[in-house]
């Protein structure tokens, strides 16, 4: 009867696991985020950003990426800030140095899956400069917040909420996409 419990138990782990983790190992972090498709809003911003030939390349990376609802977090005057009027005579291409600090805000050197996570807290250093702080929480999930006011801001806002690491997360090729709830704003 304990063996069957064991088998058992191990097969529930094993079916379990596709939750937790989802792997893109051929696809780079730009071209796993679009599989996975709940990053298109990400993406939008992503590719108006000189970060996006960054994510293609041979560097290793860590990406604290906004769902669609998490970009929705960025009041809409700063996200049309970020990416231009369309049409009209106010059209614009946006601003390029708010878009880049926003996007590089979320993207970190080097590769830190969930299980980097062990401390209490542990503090990354974003490619903007500013230190993002990875917290366990009481519950046992992880929460981002930033760390201290080091670099380049967007928006004069200098602290949002929380945001929280969903599951999955993804597996890249050069990197680790770990999906948060509400973007990160500085």
């Amino acid at each position: 009867m304990a063996l069957r419990r064991q088998i058992l138990a191990a097969a529930g782990l094993a079916l379990s696991a596709p939750s937790i983790l989802r792997a893109q190992p051929s696809a780079a972090i730009p071209d796993a985020m679009m599989a996975d498709g709940r990053f298109a809003s990400f993406m939008e911003l992503l590719e108006r950003s000189p970060a996006l030939n960054l994510l293609r390349g041979a560097g290793r990376f860590t990406v604290f990426a906004p769902t669609d609802a998490g970009v929705n977090t960025i009041p809409a005057t700063l996200r049309a800030g970020f990416t231009g009027v369309a049409g009209g005579p106010s059209a614009s291409a946006g601003d390029a140095g708010s878009l880049a600090a926003l996007v590089n805000l979320h993207i970190v050197e080097g590769v830190y899956p969930l299980s980097s996570f062990t401390a209490p807290s542990t503090i990354l250093r974003s490619r903007n400069g500013t230190g993002l702080k990875v917290e366990r929480t009481p519950q046992d999930s992880l929460r981002v917040t930033l760390a201290d006011d080091v670099g380049p801001g967007v928006g004069g806002i200098n602290r949002p909420s929380p945001a929280t690491i969903l599951m999955p997360v993804v597996m890249a090729a050069n990197g680790v996409i770990l999906p948060i709830d509400v973007a990160l704003l500085k």
